[in-house]
């Protein structure tokens, strides 16, 4: 027995810097690659969950990842569900192990802080992942057997806004606006409908975000300088979308990315304007991703 064990850290070490040389060299969508080299067998539905976009660039994973390297992983808005609250605080005593090894491992280049924060997060996300789908399945067993888990009283309101509604009343529509690198629009157009996977895509690649119940509410808070240029289509300049989500209004101030895309209904949104922005500035009253 004591020749099959293996050194957990020799282990973490040696794949670490394995995933270093396989994605050192790219320009984008390195925090998917690492993920896929981890899981390839389920790295999509975790790039999914999470909203992960595989031609991301490297400051946008880093952004994205910074909240999970930055803050106490049990206060991100993904734990706000008594149910994971258990595995917030394995993942985070998880975290501060996993960064003295990546401080200790790390390969001395360019980039070195960037890319260890992302196969940092590739790890958190790929053993976090497991862990959200084996609580759901037990949730769901439970909720079969007609067992309610055990709630925390601050929880309750939370859950009971969860809840879909049940008295045959549709949902009001809501107005999302992004903004957005402008290779996101490719192809898109004001008046045209596109799904919700499609949105959740936009909102994945979201830097500044600001849903609300109306255009005329919408009007009153956004103050940005838009162009009358055509948006370029293959630049990562910052470019304005406006959605028209029906039956949207539980997007209605959300404060992140996940939980915007968690309260969005199934069904077409119709796109209601697309700009160039000359400059980020008015943007006052938009959440910053």
């Amino acid at each position: 027995m004591i020749q099959d064990y293996q050194d957990p850290l020799k282990i973490y070490q040696e794949k670490f810097k394995e995933i270093y040389a396989a994605i050192k060299n790219r320009d984008r969508g390195c925090l998917y690659a690492a993920i896929h080299y981890l899981d390839p067998e389920n790295s999509e539905d975790i790039c999914h969950y999470f909203g992960i976009d595989k031609n991301s660039t490297l400051n946008n994973d880093f952004k994205f990842c910074k909240s999970f390297l930055f803050s106490p992983i049990k206060d991100l808005s993904i734990f706000q569900i008594s149910l994971l609250e258990g595995i917030a605080k394995m993942i985070e005593q998880a975290e501060r192990q996993a960064v003295e090894f990546a401080n200790f491992f790390a390969p001395v280049k360019d980039n070195t802080e960037i890319l260890t924060g992302i196969i940092l997060v590739a790890f958190i996300l790929t053993a976090l992942y497991i862990l959200i789908q084996k609580a759901e399945q037990r949730r769901q067993l439970n909720q079969r057997q007609n067992i309610r888990q055990p709630q925390e009283q601050g929880r309750y309101r939370y859950l009971e806004q969860a809840q879909p509604r049940v008295n045959g009343l549709s949902r009001k529509p809501s107005v999302l606006c992004l903004v957005v690198p402008s290779y996101q629009f490719s192809g898109l157009n004001p008046g045209l409908q596109i799904p919700s996977s499609r949105v959740k895509e936009l909102i994945s690649s979201a830097s500044y975000f600001l849903c609300d119940a109306s255009v005329q509410g919408i009007d009153q808070k956004v103050n940005l300088n838009f162009s009358g240029s055509s948006i370029n289509f293959s630049s990562e300049e910052y470019a304005y979308i406006q959605l028209i989500i029906p039956e949207g209004e539980d997007m209605i101030r959300q404060e992140t990315k996940y939980s915007l895309k968690k309260k969005l209904p199934d069904g077409d949104a119709k796109i209601n304007k697309i700009a160039r922005l000359i400059n980020l500035d008015g943007l006052e009253n938009f959440i910053s991703a």
